[in-house]
């Protein structure tokens, strides 16, 4: 390589990954902590030594991720944007590995696509913007790629244990390369050996702790939703994220261009591409006996094998830059679509939080729909749960009923008239509604914890009650 390309080479990268951080970093806050989010605060600003005794009984993944976060946050702070800042210098991170691999493999024409590719793309930017242990996962799978590519055995058994440690679906990268190296490095049989030996203990370590976490069975909302949508979902949510004005058509134009990089790639590729194939198909295969835990954010790790392999593409064809450019432009559309459209953000707790504001008159009850976001309202408002058994009356001046959905149920009419005692007023909007209730009478009114829940504005929703202030 001459003296002369090696910069351009190095210059291209800094300015996209230095795009890439910009688009992860720049609006870190903008969005509400949705309810997983909620879980990881409450998780990271405990002690380190409770919060290691309540990820088995909180978390379905293991405790890495959490680890990190715990010592991050204790430096920037536990805001919005200081915890999922984390995610953020990770994801910023996975670009330059990602480009790195694609160099390696077929030259820095695909290391400069591949790292475009990751610094645009709408999922990966989502979950650089999400304190969740997601993005640890694709920057640990992309590095045991690049070790492997390296032939560097014993990086690889520290990236993928690592990898191990922070999601249990990097078994499904981990064991094909596994496999790979049992295959491929007979000559370095020993330093192969000892290598997946690591590996191999440390996933019998994580053992006990997944059976006690999957026996919480917190995963069975994915299978709520049917396997075919969810597999449907995939490739759409890889090209263009979950949701954004004109998903339709951005959808068609990605996918189209994806095919065309697509034609380009080689036998050569088999190893990337069984890599991704396994990534996808055997959770597929294991939702369809059973064992279903399908979903976009669990497979993420196959964004590895495929940005580097749309890199490699797009570097045989001399339509590979023109192509490359739509995917971008198509990224770049996506996310600053969902900047823009408040509906296709996370659920809005800090705005529904802050129309309820402080109680007016007192005291208040709260009506939340769902339950499961009681903790991310609970960031933003003082609130104690009640229960049936230790609150069957509740004596109150106002009741504000609130629920976090896109495109929320406007109120019947029905509902609104629903307590005698009060008087009703609603404040709606796209990603929330909020009906407040308030006492006619000077002094609070008795009312039963059951027609309390029954104000939820979605019916049968298990709705949390809660005491505000």
């Amino acid at each position: 390589m001459s003296a002369r390309r090696r910069p351009t080479w190095i210059w291209g990268l800094a300015a996209l990954t230095a795009a890439g951080a910009a688009a992860r970093f720049a609006t870190l806050s903008v969005q509400s902590f949705w309810l997983d989010e909620a879980v990881t605060h409450q998780l990271v600003t405990e002690p380190l030594r409770s919060m290691l005794r309540a990820i088995p009984h909180s978390e379905s993944t293991p405790p890495l991720y959490y680890v990190l976060a715990w010592a991050w946050v204790r430096l920037f702070g536990a805001g919005e944007a200081g915890l999922r800042s984390l995610s953020a210098l990770i994801g910023t991170a996975t670009i330059v590995v990602l480009a790195l691999i694609a160099r390696r493999v077929a030259g820095e024409r695909a290391g400069v696509a591949a790292a475009a590719l990751a610094a645009t793309n709408p999922l990966l930017i989502w979950y650089s913007q999400e304190a969740r242990a997601y993005m640890l996962l694709v920057l640990l799978s992309a590095l045991t790629v690049w070790c492997l590519v390296r032939s560097d055995v014993r990086g690889w058994a520290l990236a993928a244990a690592l990898a191990l440690a922070t999601h249990y679906f990097a078994v499904f990268v981990v064991v094909p390369e596994m496999v790979w190296l049992a295959g491929t490095r007979a000559g370095r049989s020993r330093e192969v050996a000892r290598s997946l030996l690591g590996v191999m203990l440390v996933a019998g370590a994580l053992l006990p702790l997944a059976v006690v976490q999957a026996g919480g069975d917190r995963a069975a909302f994915i299978s709520s939703t049917g396997l075919g949508s969810r597999v449907a979902a995939v490739p759409k949510q890889f090209l263009i994220g979950y949701a954004t004005p004109g998903a339709t058509a951005l959808t068609v134009l990605a996918a189209a261009a994806a095919l065309g990089l697509a034609l380009a790639l080689r036998a050569a590729d088999r190893g990337l591409l069984a890599l991704a194939a396994v990534a996808v198909g055997v959770p597929f295969l294991l939702a369809v006996a059973g064992a279903d835990y399908l979903t976009t954010r669990n497979v993420i790790s196959a964004m590895v094998p495929l940005v580097v392999l749309a890199g490699v593409a797009s570097s045989r064809t001399r339509a590979g830059p023109a192509i490359v450019a739509a995917l971008c432009a198509v990224g770049a559309i996506a996310v600053v679509g969902v900047e823009l459209s408040p509906a296709d953000q996370r659920d809005d707790w800090r705005g529904a939080a802050l129309a309820v504001g402080p109680a007016a008159v007192g005291p208040r009850v709260l009506v939340v729909d769902p339950a499961s976001g009681v903790p991310a309202l609970g960031l933003y408002i003082r609130v104690r749960r009640l229960t049936p058994a230790s609150a069957p009356i509740v004596a109150t001046r106002e009741i504000d009923v609130v629920d976090v959905s896109r495109d929320p149920p406007y109120p019947t009419p029905a509902l609104l008239v629903a307590l005698t005692s009060f008087t009703a007023s609603v404040v709606h909007t796209d990603t929330y509604t909020v009906v407040r209730y308030r006492a006619v009478t000077a002094h609070p009114v008795a009312e039963s914890f059951a027609q309390l829940a029954a104000l939820a504005l979605i019916p049968a929703s298990g709705p949390g009650v809660l005491l505000g202030g």
